[in-house]
C-alpha cells in the first residue's frame, strides 16, 4: 500500500503547475508533470560502488568475518566496479537488496536470514546518514539543466524510485537539488513496486495532476512499463543506466542517448 502520511512532502510540494511543451530527439512532447526514476536516470551509479564498500565494511566488523569472507561479502554486494557486468545488489530494490545480504550472511555463517535482517537494515540506514554523498554523487550528463528547465518552464518534478524517498532526498541534498524536485516516491512511501503503475498514481497525487499529464522518464523497461499502466502522456527512455536501446525503444515514445537530448521551450 502506498503511505498518506507524509507532512515533509507536504511542505515540498508545488500546486501550480503548467503544461510544458518539449522535445525530445526533435519530436514535440507536452508534458505538466516529469516523473524521473532516479538512478541510472538522473544520478549516475559511480557512488553505490562506494555505498556498497562502506555497507561491506561495517557488516564484515559487526559479524566479525575473516578476511576471505568479507572479500566474498563486498563481491556479492557489487563492489568489484572492475569486473565488467558485475553489479552485486546494487540494482536490486532497498527492501530486496537488504533481504538477499541477509540471506547471504546467514548461508555464510549458518544462521537464519531473519536473525541478520535487523543488521543489515540498521547497518545501510547508518551508512545513508554517514556517507558523504557529496564527494561520490554525479549526476548523468544533462540531469540539472533538465530539471531546472523544466521548473522555468512550470512544470512538476517528481522523482519514483525503488530506492526510500529518504535517502533520495540526502542524494539531492547533496547535489543541491531540493528546489528542483517537489515531490519522491520510494519503496518508504509507496510499498508497490514498478512496473505497477501505483507508484505513479502516487507520484501524480502528491503532485495534483493527472497521469494522463505526466511524462515519465527512466532507464528500464519497468519504469516505462509503469508509465504506460499508469496512463501517462508519454514515456521516454534514457539509456545512461541498466537498460539497452532493444530493451526500451517497444515501450519508449523516443530513446534518449542522455537528457541533453531534452529541449524545452
Amino acid at each position: 500500500m502506498c503511505s498518506t502520511s507524509l507532512r515533509l512532502e507536504e511542505k515540498r510540494r508545488r500546486f501550480v503547475s503548467m503544461l510544458v511543451r518539449f522535445w525530445a530527439d526533435g519530436r514535440a512532447f507536452q508534458g505538466e508533470a516529469f516523473l524521473f526514476d532516479k538512478d541510472g536516470t538522473l544520478i549516475t551509479f559511480d557512488h553505490w560502488f562506494s555505498v556498497m564498500a562502506e555497507r561491506a565494511r561495517r557488516l564484515s566488523s559487526a559479524l566479525g568475518l575473516s578476511q576471505k569472507q568479507a572479500a566474498l561479502l563486498a563481491q556479492f554486494m557489487g563492489v568489484d566496479r572492475g569486473r565488467a557486468g558485475i553489479w552485486g545488489i546494487i540494482p536490486l530494490p532497498r527492501p530486496e537488496a537488504e533481504e538477499a545480504t541477509s540471506r547471504f550472511l546467514a548461508e555464510m555463517l549458518g544462521e537464519k536470514p531473519d536473525n541478520l535482517l535487523a543488521l543489515v537494515k540498521r547497518i545501510f540506514a547508518e551508512v545513508d546518514e554517514d556517507f558523504p554523498f557529496t564527494r561520490y554523487i554525479k549526476p548523468t550528463p544533462g540531469a540539472e539543466e533538465t530539471l531546472k528547465a523544466i521548473k522555468r518552464a512550470g512544470g512538476k518534478v517528481g522523482i519514483v524510485t525503488h530506492d526510500l524517498a529518504s535517502a533520495a532526498w540526502q542524494h539531492f541534498r547533496a547535489l543541491g537539488w531540493e528546489e528542483l524536485v517537489d515531490t519522491v516516491v520510494g519503496l518508504d512511501v509507496c510499498s508497490v513496486r514498478k512496473p505497477a503503475p501505483d507508484p505513479i498514481w502516487k507520484a501524480c497525487t502528491l503532485l495534483r495532476v493527472s497521469p494522463k499529464g505526466g511524462v515519465v522518464l527512466g532507464d528500464t523497461a519497468m519504469d516505462l512499463q509503469a508509465g504506460r499502466a499508469a496512463g501517462c502522456r508519454a514515456a521516454l527512455g534514457v539509456l545512461t543506466g541498466l537498460g539497452q536501446h532493444e530493451e526500451l525503444s517497444p515501450l519508449a515514445d523516443a530513446v534518449l542517448p542522455d537528457l541533453r537530448r531534452l529541449s524545452f521551450a
